[in-house]
């Protein structure tokens, strides 16, 4: 009886280090196994997000800006109503010349960084100034304009109506357009340095493509020569 037991108990022991041995090889085959994935997939990680961007800018690359198709004269008459309805609110005495000028429109988004200006667009300002005005009286005329373009929507994007201010008085203002990607805004600028004692007004269009430019054509850049300003009355 002992002879089996012992002949037993060697046959077990001579089994365990065989069974111990294969467990530990699966363990370190798997353990393999996992590092490999997570090597993989932190390979593919940043191999998808550079093919994501890339799929990204060429579509934003392809796709025209969402503006607005405005002849720059029927711009113009638009911005330069702004400027006149803001005169006559500010109370000035005497009828003011201006002028207009213009610039490129550069896409927004991821196409942006190519620092390109869009094809056939164009931004127009319309621009005037008025000599001799007083601290008090700008002060006057700015609160009266604060007050109107408050109550017509605008949204006051900066007001400084106070004697203190570094530099001078200001008042900006804007109003949201038909435009998806922020083109559709108009801008408003009034302000008084007093070094120069000039009340300056500036009214900024939106960015539009010009319906007579060709398609695949130059930004048009043109566009503030071959407008007539308004001449601003009291």
């Amino acid at each position: 009886m002992n002879d089996s037991n012992d002949s037993k108990d060697l046959a077990d022991s001579a089994d365990s280090p065989r069974l111990t041995g294969n467990v530990g090889g699966s363990v370190g085959g798997g353990a393999l196994r996992g590092v490999g994935i997570g090597c993989g997939v932190l390979v593919a990680v940043p191999v998808l997000l550079v093919l994501g961007f890339l799929v990204t800018y060429s579509v934003q690359r392809g796709t025209p800006e969402d503006y607005e198709r405005v002849a720059p004269q029927a711009m113009m008459t638009r911005i330069g109503d702004v400027s006149q309805e803001s005169y006559e609110v500010l109370g000035f005495e005497s009828a003011v010349g201006s002028d207009a000028s213009s610039g490129f429109c550069y896409p927004d988004g991821l196409e942006s960084m190519a620092d390109e200006p869009a094809d056939g667009a164009y931004s127009l300002s319309h621009r005037w100034s008025v000599d001799g005005v007083s601290e008090s009286g700008a002060a006057s005329a700015l609160k009266r304009l604060h007050r109107h373009l408050k109550d017509e929507g605008w949204d006051i994007d900066s007001y400084e109506n106070d004697a203190d201010a570094a530099y001078g008085l200001e008042l900006r203002a804007s109003r949201g357009g038909p435009s998806d990607d922020g083109g559709g805004g108009i801008r408003a600028v009034f302000e008084w340095r007093d070094h120069q004692g000039r009340f300056e007004g500036g009214v900024h269009a939106p960015c539009a493509y010009n319906p007579d430019a060709e398609p695949g054509s130059e930004p048009a850049t043109d566009a503030g020569s071959e407008v007539e300003p308004p001449e601003l009355r009291p």
